[in-house]
């Protein structure tokens, strides 16, 4: 990849990750109203919120609006296609209705960290390729990037989230035509709850000293 195309595949991709970013006040929503109000009403709240996203995407496709934002941040396929924001808000309320509560929010911040870290890497650095466009450098760069979430949030179960972050960065490998923002967190919490499910023991370490950090600033605690 030349030195210009590069640069400017670069800083699409840091426009994408960065409007990304714009998920974690959901998952900090539901955590909140989840807390607050309880499960359901948390799953409805974003269940409302994915049925907003449909409507604008619905006005999108149907009558062919060229936002100039939001065109110069799809990708090829998506732009006549459903983006990748309704994806993720699919994954995240299956996610949170599924899996145990600390293996969701390890499965969707993979879905954020991780694949933001492969991606930018993969594109900067990135020099062996290994799988369909995508490098060893961005594998490795992920990879790693989830093991220091999973060990952030759960520090001590290794057990649970080595699986876990190996099992997403190798399906965010693999994933070609369907969106790695659906595919990525239902595979690591399933892997992640199944290993919970046979092991009888739980999550004893949670939340680590990392997330109670920061959920003694919520408004909740």
């Amino acid at each position: 990849m030349k030195a210009e195309e590069q640069n400017k595949a670069l800083k699409k991709e840091l426009l994408r990750k960065f409007i990304h970013l714009l998920e974690l006040p959901a998952l900090l929503a539901y955590t909140i109203v989840a807390t607050l109000y309880g499960v359901k009403f948390g799953i409805l709240l974003l269940t409302a919120l994915l049925i907003i996203l449909l409507e604008i995407e619905y006005i999108r496709l149907e009558y062919k609006l060229k936002l100039p934002l939001v065109i110069d941040i799809l990708r090829r396929h998506e732009k006549d296609n459903i983006a990748s924001n309704i994806f993720f808000v699919s994954s995240t309320i299956i996610c949170f209705a599924a899996f145990d509560y600390p293996v969701a929010i390890i499965a969707l911040l993979y879905t954020v960290f991780g694949d933001m870290m492969a991606a930018l890497i993969g594109i900067k650095f990135g020099r062996t390729r290994i799988a369909k466009k995508k490098t060893l450098e961005g594998f490795l760069a992920g990879l790693l990037t989830n093991l220091l979430i999973g060990c952030l949030i759960i520090p001590g179960e290794w057990q649970i989230f080595l699986p876990m972050a190996l099992t997403a960065s190798l399906v965010e490998l693999w994933t070609g035509k369907l969106d790695d923002n659906l595919t990525v967190p239902i595979a690591a919490g399933f892997v992640g709850q199944m290993l919970i499910f046979f092991s009888q023991n739980g999550l004893g370490d949670f939340p680590g000293p990392v997330l109670q950090w920061i959920i003694n600033f919520l408004p909740f605690s």
